[in-house]
């Protein structure tokens, strides 16, 4: 198996699981092996990205939208489920992230981070956390108009101090 191929399927995947109505304060490492601390409340409403290795395709164009419209407003992160890699293969794992992404990408090697988030296999998954860390917003799909937009408003309340949680459309 090529690792190229496993960095790919890794990339944004995330476990199956009910989302919390509020994260745990976390620490993770990215692929350049930098500690990225998460301590709510946080002075920044976030944008955090998980999608499998298929939806992974739908998440720049997200990205791309919502940093144009916010710029450093917000902070935008990606979490990868990188649990089902056996911890002698962690360093050459980090080095095909590295050599893959310009951008840092937390990789959860233990699996507890991205098993707080609900999400939809195939498709990019986009959630808003509000300061305190409470999932305010997310949407599951390609970065429509109107998804964009969906999310952008989540974002907006959630700026200005509202604190309604709005669930994932089925």
């Amino acid at each position: 198996m090529k690792l190229p191929f496993l960095a790919l399927v890794a990339l944004h995947s995330a476990a199956l699981a009910a989302p919390v109505e509020k994260l745990s304060d976390f620490e993770l490492t990215d692929q350049n092996a930098k500690t990225r601390s998460y301590r709510f409340p946080k002075t920044k409403v976030t944008v955090m990205t998980v999608a499998d290795h298929k939806g992974s395709d739908q998440l720049a164009p997200w990205i791309q939208r919502l940093h144009n419209r916010y710029e450093n407003r917000i902070d935008i992160d990606g979490v990868a489920n990188v649990s089902m890699i056996p911890k002698p293969f962690h360093n050459l794992f980090r080095e095909a992230f590295r050599r893959q992404l310009t951008y840092s990408v937390m990789l959860d090697w233990e699996g507890s981070l991205v098993k707080q988030f609900d999400h939809v296999k195939g498709v990019a998954n986009v959630y808003v956390i509000d300061r305190c860390g409470r999932i305010v917003k997310w949407m599951s799909g390609p970065a429509s108009d109107e998804a964009v937009q969906d999310v952008s408003e989540g974002i907006d309340r959630a700026i200005g101090g509202a604190t309604a949680v709005s669930k994932r459309p089925d």
